[in-house]
């Protein structure tokens, strides 16, 4: 498994939480190596200033990227 360092230049630009949801999705395997580094790549390009966790959740919408589920905002049928 490849784990993504962010340079110098990137370091600064990811909230924190933006930065582990990545790691997250990668980590748990719903997203490869070749579509984490796109999503950065479109994050860094696409969003001026600081890219917080929202910023991310609209990327992923975007480009068809099914997301984690875990923003709270699921409703259980039974």
């Amino acid at each position: 498994m490849t784990f993504r360092v962010l340079g110098p230049h990137e370091r600064g630009r990811f909230a924190p939480d933006a930065w582990g949801h990545l790691i997250a999705l990668s980590g748990s395997g719903l997203l490869s190596a070749a579509e984490l580094e796109q999503l950065i790549e479109r994050a860094l390009q696409q969003i001026d200033g600081r890219i917080a966790i929202d910023d991310i959740r609209a990327l992923m919408e975007g480009v068809g990227y099914l997301d984690d589920g875990l923003n709270g905002d699921n409703v259980t049928v039974h």
